[in-house]
């Protein structure tokens, strides 16, 4: 990740604190990635943010995805989605392991931490 990267996902977990400081018990347990590509005739960079979160989180991650919805557009990307990390490595036909061994192992570490909520 470039350190603009770095600093935008500072600056969107530091912005949900703040505006639900509920929030910060579960971003703990969760991986915020700032992912970024190029699109259309004359490319145009788009950014989205990504919360990969474990599977015991579903439930509270979802109430709160219009909140990292509506931070990510303030802070100039087009969208915050969040994704399930545990169903992402238990899937056989990913070959996220391959193409991504870095996020792999992230996802890896948010599935396996102990959570007491």
């Amino acid at each position: 990740m470039m350190l603009t990267e770095e600093i935008l996902v500072q600056k969107f977990t530091t912005v949900a604190k703040e505006r639900c400081p509920e929030i910060s018990d579960l971003l703990q347990y969760c991986h915020i990635e700032l992912v970024s590509f190029y699109w259309g005739v004359n490319p145009k960079l788009c950014q989205y943010f990504v919360v990969y979160f474990p599977h015991q989180l579903f439930t509270s991650i979802i109430e709160y995805r219009d909140v990292f919805r509506n931070i990510a557009q303030d802070l100039g990307t087009s969208e915050a989605i969040c994704m399930n990390a545990t169903r992402i490595i238990r899937d056989p036909g990913s070959n996220l392991k391959q193409t991504n061994p870095v996020l792999w192992l992230e996802l890896q570490w948010v599935v396996a931490q102990h959570i007491e909520m």
